[in-house]
């Protein structure tokens, strides 16, 4: 009896879920790369293990041109040695559900989730041997690409 009951009450929470996951199917990014379009404060800390790394802040600007590519212009400080002044190109990946990629002229590489307005950015950093994560908050909000 307790076999066919626990049977029951799953497939009921089966079927209560299925419209929730059925919306997740649908796109929260249909602009995918566009999403991400204008200038952004980004701020992001962390620690970088091993020779030479430590604990790492930095604070800075990127600006997205909604087609895959970008420039960020940043301070940085690692493990109390300030770097000023920090620029480095990279092109980006939205996808439909709004989860990204973004690698930089630097060799780093990161995976983001971005709002469906584009407004905000959470990323980590995903290259071995960094513990980095942060934010990206929109300042200034161009135009879309066409």
């Amino acid at each position: 009896m307790t076999k066919l009951l626990t049977s029951w009450a799953l497939a009921a929470i089966s079927f209560a879920v299925a419209p929730l996951s059925l919306m997740a199917i649908e796109a929260q990014c249909p602009l995918q790369n566009a999403t991400l379009h204008g200038t952004y404060v980004v701020y992001g800390t962390g620690t970088i293990v091993g020779v030479g790394g430590g604990p790492l802040a930095a604070a800075g600007e990127v600006t997205f041109d909604g087609k895959g590519n970008s420039v960020a212009t940043y301070t940085v400080s690692v493990n109390g040695t300030i770097h000023k002044g920090v620029t480095v190109t990279g092109s980006y990946t939205v996808n439909p559900d709004c989860t990204a990629s973004h690698a930089e002229s630097d060799g780093s590489h990161y995976d983001y989730v971005v709002a469906p307005d584009g407004n905000t950015v959470t990323w980590v950093e995903t290259d071995a041997g960094t513990v980095v994560s942060g934010t990206e908050v929109r300042l200034r909000h161009d135009e879309p690409p066409e």
